[in-house]
């Protein structure tokens, strides 16, 4: 008898563990503190906090699966700016916009480059 309640103890744990894997969104990793990124709905806002302006700053939405990533250009961003992406400003290579209707997404990516050449980069899960 002891083994039938030890067995379903663990399943119940187990149970229990890959719920609360699951469940949890995540926290951005990189650059935290240069750039932040906040998702919506329907857009992805990203602000400049690195205290410098930021060049070639390149936001992707990164599918599931091997497709091709989803990617939007800004060209400059100063210091303390917000700029709100739409998820329909997001096309893959062939130019084909992003629709979260047809595409899975897994996480979105901030890349940017610093006045002085430093490379900045920002990813986190994507939020449903």
């Amino acid at each position: 008898m002891p083994h039938r309640l030890l067995s379903t103890h663990f399943v119940f744990l187990a149970v229990l563990a890959m719920a609360v894997t699951g469940c949890g969104g995540g926290a951005p990793t990189g650059d935290v503190d240069k750039i932040e990124v906040v998702q919506s709905q329907f857009d992805i806002s990203v602000t400049n906090k690195s205290g410098k302006a930021l060049f070639e700053v390149k936001a992707a939405i990164l599918p599931v699966g091997p497709s091709s990533h989803f990617t939007t250009l800004i060209a400059r961003m100063e210091n303390g700016e917000r700029r709100v992406l739409a998820h329909n400003l997001f096309s893959d290579r062939d130019g084909v916009p992003f629709s979260a209707r047809i595409h899975r997404a897994k996480g979105v990516a901030v890349s940017a480059k610093d006045i002085d050449g430093n490379a900045i980069h920002v990813e986190m899960p994507w939020e449903k």
